[in-house]
Parts: structure tokens; sequence; C-alpha cells
């Protein structure tokens, strides 16, 4: 009887791993946002109260624009205390070639809903490692910016930048790339 049982609950083992094998992976193309999360936590990562410089170095955007000479960029509303770490990145160009980051650790969908009002021309974007998200224009103070903004789980992010500085990029796209390097380096690695 020992050996029966043994016998099933080895085979059990065996269909458990071979279905966690198959599991995972890409379901998505193009700009899905991401690689489908399977390496990632249902948390972040980080340790509380982390800072904006935690999350993304300079050689993250780097990486992901494809030009080097960013700095880090103290943003005075940054409070990662309470949790809304924000900050940026810049050439020496200035505000022009500004990314800025920013996220809200709590409240995820309030805080989605809420600044989802302040962007213009809203069209969504799906992703997998995201359960919502929207780019569109997001003007600041006579600026012409816009921004990607995505819920994953009670997180928030928005990412915004100048749509004239980065031409060269599709909007979207980079927007994706963006927020897939900020996920992957909160929840992951």
């Amino acid at each position: 009887m020992k050996i029966r049982v043994l016998t099933v609950l080895s085979v059990v083992l065996l269909m458990l791993v071979a279905v966690a094998a198959c599991g995972g992976g890409d379901s998505g193309g193009g700009s899905s946002g991401g690689s489908g999360g399977s390496d990632l936590s249902d948390t972040i990562v980080l340790p509380e109260g982390w800072e904006m410089l935690d999350a993304v170095s300079v050689a993250d955007v780097e990486a992901v624009v494809g030009a080097t000479g960013y700095k880090p960029w103290s943003e005075p509303l940054s409070d990662a205390a309470a949790g809304k770490p924000q900050g940026g990145y810049a050439t020496d160009e200035g505000p022009v070639s500004k990314i800025d980051f920013l996220v809200y650790t709590k409240n995820g969908q309030a805080e989605y809903d809420r600044v989802a009002d302040f962007v213009e021309n809203p069209t969504p974007v799906t992703g997998d490692l995201w359960d919502q998200a929207i780019f569109g224009d997001m003007p600041d103070a006579g600026e012409q910016l816009v921004a990607l903004l995505v819920r994953r789980g009670d997180v928030c992010l928005r990412i915004r930048w100048d749509p004239a500085y980065y031409a060269e990029w599709d909007q979207t796209e980079l927007g994706v790339k963006l927020a897939t390097m900020l996920i992957e380096n909160l929840y992951g690695k």
C-alpha cells in the first residue's frame, strides 16, 4: 500500500512540475508591456520608503532611450516616506530632455482614476505587466508633455516626457519600454 501511495504522489509531483514548466511566458507581442512577468513578484521588492534612484538608474534610462549623458533630476514633490517617490532623468539640455517617473505605492486604483482625469486624448495600452494603462497628452505649466499612466495591482505609475525631444520614437512604444523597465526593476531582479 505504501508503494502505491508513493507512486501516486510521485506521478502527481511530476505532473505539477510539468505544468509549472509550461506556464508563463509571453502572451503578447509588439508593445504589449513586457515578457509576461513570470519572474516578477506580486509586490514591490524594494524596502519601504525607497526613492526613485533605488528603482531606476541613469544606466536604465540610457539603455531604454539608446543615448548617454543623462543625470538624475530631483523632484521637489517626491515623498517616498508617504509612498509617492518621484524622480527624473535629463541631459545637459535641461527640462526639455527630462523623463519623469512617479509611483503611487498605495491606493493605486484611486490614484490611477485621479491622474487619468489629467490625461488628454487617452488611448488604452494593453500589456502583460499591468492591469490598466493609458497613453495621452499631459500638459504641465505650458509644456506639451505626454504620459503613460499604468496601474499594476494597488500601485500606479506615471511616466512623462516631452514628445518633441523624443520625436524619433513612437511615443507609445517609448512609454511601454520605460514602464516595462520600471516594473521589472520594482517587482523583480
